[in-house]
């Protein structure tokens, strides 16, 4: 099935829930219309290059957070919103800080590759029960970028950056997952395990050893290009209703 198929589907089994979720009477001792409708999950993930990309990356690791807009009054029917940031790969060399001072202060250079994401569409979910499966499917984009940055020995963050390479591609996704609820009451916190497709279109990214230091403090960067799907498995925590 692919991406709009699912999404259309999505939608229409959506609306025939909330059509009849709209029969049920509302009760006097909920809390907030907020409360209500919002809620949102953190999780970490496990980036999986597939197709072209496999071929030329490997696999990242990174951090996320999802936010839910309820569209119905028993949460079947949910608008999703998904951010995340992770790496994909890193390399770091020891070298002078300039050759005028020469090698007595040394500094160290790293380069890390990264992968931003976002994306937003509609969220099926079966809102009862011990274990809560849903499907989501959406449109996104995809945010390659590799940047080199300096820091002494001895400190703790960076004091001087470059980026040396971005991209960017729109994408379509679709995924699933489900929620065990670790905590009832007012403010439920559930288990949230899942995982999302990104089908991205062609980009232009780096990977560990793309950049070559040449002579005379000049650089040679080979980047590589080609479409850009690849599936994040999720594991994180979903806090509201």
């Amino acid at each position: 099935m692919s991406s709009h198929h699912l999404l259309a589907a999505v939608v229409a089994l959506g609306t025939a829930v909330s059509a009849a979720d709209g029969q049920i009477s509302r009760r006097e001792d909920q809390p907030p219309w907020f409360e209500r409708r919002v809620s949102g999950s953190v999780d970490a993930w496990v980036m999986q290059p597939t197709g072209e990309l496999r071929e030329n990356i490997g696999k990242g690791i990174g951090v996320g957070g999802a936010g839910l807009f309820r569209l119905d009054h028993s949460g079947a029917l949910a608008l999703r919103a998904d951010v995340g940031i992770g790496g994909y790969g890193e390399e770091s060399k020891r070298v002078p800080l300039s050759p005028t001072i020469g090698g007595r202060i040394q500094v160290d250079v790293t380069t890390r590759n990264y992968l931003f994401v976002g994306g937003i569409g509609p969220q099926l979910t079966l809102p009862y029960g011990i274990v809560r499966p849903y499907v989501n499917a959406g449109v996104a984009f995809q945010v390659f970028f590799t940047e080199s940055d300096v820091d002494g020995s001895d400190d703790s963050y960076s004091f001087a950056s470059t980026t040396n390479q971005s991209d960017w591609t729109p994408a379509l996704t679709t995924g699933g997952g489900v929620y065990v609820p670790l905590r009832h009451g007012r403010v439920p916190v559930l288990l949230d395990l899942g995982f999302t497709w990104y089908a991205g279109g062609r980009a232009t990214y780096l990977k560990p050893g793309s950049i070559e230091d040449l002579p005379n403090s000049q650089i040679r960067i080979t980047a590589m290009e080609s479409a850009t799907p690849f599936i994040l498995v999720r594991l994180g925590v979903k806090i509201g209703r």
